[in-house]
């Protein structure tokens, strides 16, 4: 009994981090939090949700690399689904020297963002300063893009960068 007894702590303990995954599994099937294709950042890594198990997540990161997440690790972190919405927001930094009229630097930097194809109308690009840099006051661009995915980010940031400093 007691050799019963302490084999089934054993079998227990093994199955703990299994079951737990399972019964997350379970709850992400009913919560949804996000489906296959989503862009998300699960348990500090960033991809493509490629397929969701009982068991696991599996990802597909922006290295082509693919990523296997317990489901129980998927529940007990912080969940970012960059594509739920259709629109993600993006934000640059820029800076102005010291002498540069801010008013009209915010102003040329909205101009130069909203001429960027891939940059929503609605809502429309932002400009404000946010801090002092050591050599230059700082302006945090916000725009937002529509269905979202890593190249679309990625081209619209080196675009957006390209018009405000050709501007």
């Amino acid at each position: 009994l007691v050799g019963a007894g302490f084999l089934g702590i054993v079998v227990g303990m093994a199955a703990r981090q299994t079951l737990g995954a399972l019964i997350a599994g379970f709850v992400l099937m009913f919560s949804r939090p996000f489906e296959i294709g989503d862009w998300v950042v699960l348990d500090d890594k960033e991809g493509v949700v490629t397929d969701i198990t009982i068991i696991n997540t599996r990802l597909e990161n922006f290295d082509g690399e693919h990523v296997v997440i317990p489901n129980d690790k998927v529940a007990d972190n912080a969940v970012t689904n960059r594509s739920q919405k259709g629109r993600l927001r993006l934000r640059i930094d820029v800076g102005i020297d010291y002498e540069a009229d801010t008013e009209h630097a915010v102003t040329v930097a909205e101009e130069a963002i909203a001429t960027v194809d891939t940059v929503t109308e609605s809502p429309p690009p932002h400009v404000f300063p946010r801090s002092f840099g050591d050599s230059a006051v700082v302006l945090e661009m916000r725009f937002w893009i529509d269905r979202p995915t890593p190249p679309k980010r990625w081209r619209t940031q080196a675009e957006v960068v390209q018009a405000v400093k050709t501007a």
